[in-house]
This record gives C-alpha cells, sequence and structure tokens, in this order.
C-alpha cells in the first residue's frame, strides 16, 4: 500500500476507528473486539457527523473523533464509550482532575506521616517532585521518595 493510500485509510471513518482501537489496546484492557467496535461506530450518527466536521476543518486534530470513557473508574466496554472530540475529551479530562483534587495524605508503610492542603503544598513541604508525586497519586507509581500519596478522600474509601 502505497503512502497516499495508507494516510487516506487512516483518514477513512474505518481507519480513524481502527487506529483509535489499536491505541487504545496499547494503553488498556478492551473488552470488545475491533470487529465490534467497528459495528458499533461506523454506523453511530455521532461519530460519522465529528469524521465529517474533521474532514471539513481539514483534519485539525481539535475536531478529530476520540473515544472517550463515559465513567473513568470502569474499563473500556461498548457501553461505556462515547465519541467526542478531541477537545472536549480532553476538556472532560482536565475537570476530572481537577474534581479529584483535594487534601493529600504522604504515607509511610501504611502510616500516615503528612497531610497537605493540595498536591502543590506537599510538593513545596517535601521537596519532591510535582511529576512524581501526581504520578503516585494518580496511580502511574506506586511510590516516590520511599513515600506513598494518596487524596484524603478518594474514590473508594
Amino acid at each position: 500500500m502505497s503512502l497516499k493510500a495508507t494516510r487516506e485509510y487512516r483518514r477513512s471513518p474505518k481507519g480513524v476507528l481502527t487506529n483509535m482501537y489499536d491505541h487504545m489496546r496499547r494503553r488498556h484492557s478492551v473488552e470488545f473486539t475491533l470487529k465490534e467496535f467497528h459495528e458499533r461506530f461506523l454506523t453511530d450518527r455521532r461519530f460519522l457527523r465529528l469524521h465529517a466536521e474533521w474532514v471539513e476543518k481539514g483534519f485539525d486534530r481539535s475536531s478529530k473523533p476520540s473515544l472517550d470513557r463515559i465513567n473513568r473508574k470502569k474499563p473500556y466496554t461498548i457501553r461505556n464509550t462515547q465519541m467526542l472530540t478531541w477537545a472536549e475529551n480532553r476538556y472532560k479530562q482536565t475537570m476530572e482532575r481537577r474534581s479529584r483534587k483535594g487534601v493529600v495524605i504522604q504515607l509511610l508503610n501504611g502510616r500516615v506521616v503528612g497531610r497537605y492542603l493540595s498536591q502543590r503544598e506537599a510538593v513545596r513541604v517535601t521537596g519532591l517532585t510535582q511529576g512524581l508525586i501526581s504520578n503516585v497519586l494518580n496511580g502511574r507509581r506506586n511510590h516516590t521518595g520511599g513515600y506513598q500519596f494518596v487524596y484524603e478522600h478518594a474514590e473508594g474509601k
């Protein structure tokens, strides 16, 4: 397949969905097949409208169709997904992150050793980097500097 044909396929509705599915599978567990994904969204009016608008806008990234988990605490399932634009999905992620912020608890071997009104205060007082503390708070790392960090009102507590 030529480079031009590949680019055209990747910009087609089926190509966009296939790329989306491949990226999703690399980052998360997915509870549906590519075929089921195509069946669900190749006839979805919202996806087709978003795709057409993306094409009309010259393939602008912010208007590209993007798969969103309706409930971010649940896995990717057909019922827990919806199509948004890339910009809408990014905005939703930002708002969800802001709503999770709050009091940060610092733990050492399961015991509370610090309590901070915000992530920023935890960074200032501990001297640890914001990125590392954030990674622990968001589950991308287990600890940093020998400490665990959790939000005081973490979901599931």
